[in-house]
């Protein structure tokens, strides 16, 4: 129990600190683009000003699919982990983020080119066919994936997506600890921000919003 706390202190800690930081950085971009109404004060978003790459990692979707840095290029990629046996954070995150997948289909321009992706960190129990059902109940585009731990480890490691999963022997129903923010990937596979919680499908939806426009903005 004490490394699960201690690997959660860490998290939190770091994601503190980047808020602070991004803080400062966003004040900036307030005085440039105007957007104080939605950036400032903000305990919805921490956005990166310099958005770090992932490398290759090796996963599988609900419908037996390689899923890996191929699959997280050319779309923006909103990123949760959990598992299928979860009480509450995960039926509840899945439906905040159903609601802001679909205003920003009603919103933004470009709304084909999102994925939303809930990253099963039990292999154990969520199969393919299983996450294809469980992600079905919330939006039938949204996708499930999973792998062998030393994947799943990888890829969440590269965004501090903190879990520990305490399997017990003889024991179906062993607890998750894992990660509930979200995390969002930009369309050249760069960890470009990361939404905690409580969530909120309006000011996701707002935020990305905004961080699509910045984007475009920095392209020009």
């Amino acid at each position: 129990m004490y490394k699960i706390s201690f690997k959660f202190s860490i998290m939190v800690t770091t994601l503190a600190l980047a808020a602070v930081l991004a803080a400062v950085w966003l004040a900036k971009l307030d005085r440039e683009h105007e957007s104080r109404a939605m950036l400032l004060p903000d305990r919805v978003m921490t956005l990166f000003p310099d958005p770090k790459p992932v490398t290759a990692f090796a996963l599988s979707d609900d419908k037996n699919r390689a899923f890996n840095l191929a699959s997280l290029k050319g779309k923006w990629s909103f990123l949760f982990f959990g598992f299928i046996h979860c009480p509450d954070v995960c039926p509840t995150t899945l439906a905040v983020l159903a609601r802001a997948r679909g205003n920003i289909a009603k919103n933004t321009v470009g709304a084909e080119n999102i994925q939303f992706v809930f990253i099963s960190v039990d292999p154990n129990r969520d199969t393919a066919s299983k996450l294809r059902q469980y992600v079905d109940y919330f939006d039938s585009s949204f996708l499930g994936v999973t792998g062998d731990n030393a994947q799943i480890g990888n890829l969440a490691g590269q965004l501090g997506a903190a879990y520990q999963v305490a399997i017990t022997p003889g024991v179906e129903n062993y607890p998750v600890y894992h990660s509930t923010a979200v995390f969002l990937l930009d369309p050249r596979a760069r960890y470009h921000a990361v939404f905690t919680p409580p969530h909120d499908a309006e000011a996701i939806s707002k935020r990305f919003k905004v961080v699509r426009e910045l984007e475009a903005g920095n392209a020009t």
